[in-house]
């Protein structure tokens, strides 16, 4: 009995791993291909972007096993930042703390404010590794592009005379000081600008 439910519940769980991480490698969006095209279609199919049911399924299951990390997390160095960005046309800065965040409407940002809920690799976990590499690299044309596709994709139409910040928002990790408050010591600093 039991050598039987191994050959039936093994095999179908490699297909889950299988099929979830083949889903969540894909691109998400092809709200810029033309809808009609056999490709897009063929995509939306893949990515089960009508069911979801099945999307659902999936990032639970990327979330639970942690399988959104790459290889690298495995072998890496420890990080010493958990890192997050904002887009915004404009900042406040807190000349006490030395933060700066957005101010008026926030056009982007994967920084949740409730450090007690905010669950790391929940669905966003593809913004935190963008995040990553973003920051990393530091180059111009990246965070140009990065911060006029939230710019220009929102409900409200923002020209392109109006000012637009990109935000890096970086909390230290020293899990070993006990003074240490819950969100970490908070690093902002301005990627990109366009006035």
């Amino acid at each position: 009995m039991l050598v039987t439910i191994k050959k039936i519940v093994i095999p179908i769980l490699c297909l889950l791993h299988m099929t979830a991480i083949f889903w969540w490698t894909m691109p998400q969006s092809f709200e810029d291909i033309n809808q009609s095209t056999g490709e897009a279609k063929f995509f939306n199919w893949l990515s089960f972007a009508k069911n979801n049911w099945s999307t659902n399924l999936l990032n639970h299951y990327i979330d639970a096993t942690g399988s959104q990390q790459y290889w690298d997390f495995f072998a890496s160095q420890n990080p010493n930042f958990h890192q997050y960005l904002s887009v915004c046309n404009d900042i406040a800065t807190d000349n006490k703390s030395g933060e700066i965040s957005c101010k008026g409407p926030i056009l982007f940002s994967n920084l949740k404010n409730n450090f007690e809920t905010f669950a790391l690799f929940s669905h966003s976990s593809r913004y935190y590794r963008l995040t990553e590499t973003l920051i990393n690299l530091n180059n111009p044309q990246l965070l140009k592009a990065f911060t006029h596709y939230y710019q220009t994709h929102q409900a409200n139409d923002f020209t392109d005379n109006v000012s637009v910040f990109l935000l890096a928002h970086q909390f230290e990790l020293y899990p070993d000081l006990k003074d240490l408050p819950k969100s970490g010591y908070r690093i902002d600093k301005i990627l990109w600008e366009y006035h």
